[in-house]
């Protein structure tokens, strides 16, 4: 019987250290997944992206749920311009934490790089209802809708971008655009000038041509 006790005892301890052994290694799995992730960051910093994805991809594949790593390979993508794995990666981010809004800020602008401006609107939609005070994000949502030929809505989005930041020389060269697009010559003329005042250097071309200036 002593000798029972003794083995149980036994198999108990072996039980005991596998579970711990394996407690371990599930802590020191995401440590070094965390590692990895840094690593990329020092990589990336030092401006070797390809380095830092390599980093960012042995992270994901140690923990697919680590959330920075797939942001953080976002960015290097965009870097290089691999705007498909912009997307992939952001699509993840969304999927594993739908409330990192900047996510589909971030996902908007690389479906615009890829021409899909429909999806790229449709993203800014979602991230300007959660940050309604972003000028980039209204800008941006403006030039796709202006490349998609909906005048109206750029201009409705540059007035935005101009009320959040009134220094914008972007939003009203952009508006005075879509303005003579709609042969809106009188507010465009107003807008280009405005632009002209706050640097754009091409604003003198577009006066000469709609505004005899």
């Amino acid at each position: 019987m002593p000798i029972m006790n003794h083995v149980k005892q036994f198999s108990y301890i072996i039980l005991l250290l596998t579970f711990t052994s394996l407690l371990f290694l599930h802590n020191s799995h995401a440590q070094t997944a965390e590692q990895y992730n840094e690593r990329g960051q020092a990589n990336g910093s030092r401006g070797d992206w390809q380095g830092a994805i390599a980093d960012y991809t042995k992270a994901i594949e140690m923990n697919p749920n680590l959330i920075a790593a797939y942001n953080n390979r976002a960015y290097a993508r965009n870097i290089i311009e691999n705007y498909k794995g912009v997307v992939a990666d952001y699509t993840k981010v969304i999927e594993l934490d739908p409330s990192l809004y900047p996510a589909y800020y971030g996902r908007a602008l690389a479906y615009g790089k890829l021409g899909k401006y429909k999806e790229e609107i449709g993203d800014l939609d979602i991230y300007l209802e959660h940050d309604p005070k972003s000028f980039f994000g209204f800008l941006a949502r403006g030039d796709a809708k202006m490349i998609l030929g909906n005048y109206q809505g750029a201009i409705e989005d540059y007035s935005e971008n101009i009320d959040l930041d009134p220094q914008s020389g972007m939003g009203y060269r952009n508006r005075a655009v879509a303005e003579f697009k709609l042969d809106q010559i009188e507010a465009g003329c107003k807008d280009m000038t405005k632009a002209g005042e706050l640097g754009f250097v091409l604003a003198d071309d577009y006066l000469k041509k709609y505004c005899n200036k």
